[in-house]
Formats: structure tokens, C-alpha cells, sequence
């Protein structure tokens, strides 16, 4: 009679769907970053400069005089931070935190006139549907 089972443990299969869960977030976590910067309008470049990443809670700061006009720093910042998330369910935060953020979410640019981190997040809800 053949012996029926399993033929790994079950933790090995958890740390397995852990691992992928962890590149899901971390992949998602980049695309976001990647859809803020490059929705971000510019003038001077501190909005696109002060997009920032932490993980496990916000991180309240900024910088009034960034003039990261092309959003490389806050991409090259933030993909550092992402690419340290070892765990699948860690928090990332992905903000912006200029005392005009919010007037610029709104609708107060004619750069970005619906917005820049709700389309972002409606496209990524929309390719992982």
C-alpha cells in the first residue's frame, strides 16, 4: 500500500510563501514609489524630492528646500529602505509630507489636476485585480 503525506514539512512551505509574499510587497511597494515620483509635478522639485519611504510607521519629516526636479533622490532613498523589508507583512509607508501635499493631492496643480497618490493607487489596484 502506498503511504500517502506530505513530502516537505509545512514550515518549509510557510518560509517558501513567506519569501514570495515579501518580493510581492517589496515589488508593489516600488511601483507605488515609481507612480508618485513620476505623477509628482514639479516646480522647484520639493514635492517630487519629498516623497518618502518608511517602514513600520510614517516618517513625519521634510524638506522645504529639496530641488529633486527629476525624483532620482527619493527614488534611490526609497528603494534603498524598500529593499531592506525582510518581512512579508511589514508596513510601508509611502508619503509625502509638505504642508502643500494635501492642496496638490486635491486638485490644486495643473500638473496633476486629479491628484498624484490616488491614481497611483487606483492603477495598482487595477493591475492586481
Amino acid at each position: 500500500m502506498a503511504r500517502k503525506g506530505w513530502s516537505k514539512s509545512l514550515s518549509g512551505f510557510a518560509g517558501e510563501v513567506e519569501a514570495e509574499q515579501n518580493k510581492r510587497l517589496r515589488a508593489t511597494a516600488l511601483q507605488a514609489l515609481n507612480g508618485v515620483i513620476e505623477r509628482s509635478p514639479v516646480d522647484t522639485g520639493a514635492f517630487r524630492g519629498n516623497n518618502s519611504v518608511s517602514v513600520g510607521q510614517p516618517d513625519r519629516g521634510y524638506d522645504l528646500d529639496s530641488q529633486d526636479r527629476s525624483g532620482s533622490e527619493a527614488l534611490g532613498n526609497g528603494m534603498r529602505i524598500i529593499g531592506r523589508v525582510t518581512k512579508a507583512f511589514d508596513v510601508i509607508y509611502i508619503q509625502n509630507n509638505l504642508p502643500y501635499a494635501e492642496q496638490l493631492e486635491n486638485g490644486s496643480s495643473t500638473q496633476a489636476p486629479a491628484g498624484v497618490y490616488a491614481i497611483t493607487f487606483d492603477n495598482l489596484r487595477a493591475q492586481n485585480t
